[in-house]
């Protein structure tokens, strides 16, 4: 990415597959969240290397932020559920794509991605971002949009982490993924609501890139 930007929308030209929507529904709980009688988020994780355009995935689904960019759940050491295969191959090719628009460069070489389900229902919201406005703790983030259903809400917010003034506010369409910046930009998105039917849920990618 060229340095006077920091983010970029894309419609992806590796679009998700049936197969890979559908293994949404069958995520896990994430067992870290602190409201224990309403689960509104369910997740998987895999992380890799890129070197020389090459993507190699890891062992291990451990994960850590710590709390000055995590205040929610920020100082824990979480494990997650893997990220099954077909997830994995997607993701696979939005990075590779990444690569070809000159996103990410030479000097990026560890990734993690996030497959991240919001649930809502007609008692209870869904929250994307618990933590509020945050970096995540990496170079680069993208958060890309896989589904969505009976919801309304899902905005998501960038904002200068220096002058604190939002600099991106938007729904992102399926297959659309937002790239940016995650040093000098904080990020954020809206509570879900359900809207018809009983229950109601945003699908989301979550890909970060770090030097080290």
């Amino acid at each position: 990415m060229k340095k006077n930007k920091l983010f970029k929308i894309l419609n992806l030209e590796n679009k998700f597959q049936t197969q890979t929507i559908q293994s949404y529904n069958f995520l896990k709980n994430d067992i870290y969240l602190k409201s224990k009688n309403w689960i509104f988020r369910k997740r998987s994780f895999a992380k890799g290397r890129i070197y020389n355009s090459k993507i190699k995935w890891l062992k291990g689904t451990n994960f850590f932020q710590n709390k000055k960019n995590n205040k929610y759940v920020g100082g824990v050491k979480r494990k997650f559920e893997p990220m099954n295969l077909k997830l994995k191959n997607n993701v696979e090719k939005i990075i590779k794509e990444f690569i070809d628009k000159k996103l990410i460069d030479k000097k990026i070489r560890f990734f993690g991605a996030h497959a991240i389900r919001i649930i809502c229902n007609k008692k209870n919201l869904g929250y994307p971002v618990p933590e509020g406005y945050h970096h995540d703790g990496f170079d680069f983030v993208s958060v890309i949009a896989v589904n969505r259903s009976n919801i309304s809400g899902g905005k998501s917010y960038l904002k200068n982490a220096t002058t604190r003034r939002i600099i991106f506010s938007g729904n992102l369409k399926n297959n659309q993924a937002l790239f940016f910046n995650d040093k000098k930009l904080l990020h954020y998105a809206t509570p879900i609501k359900l809207v018809k039917g009983k229950l109601g849920f945003r699908d989301m990618v979550v890909l970060t890139f770090s030097k080290n």
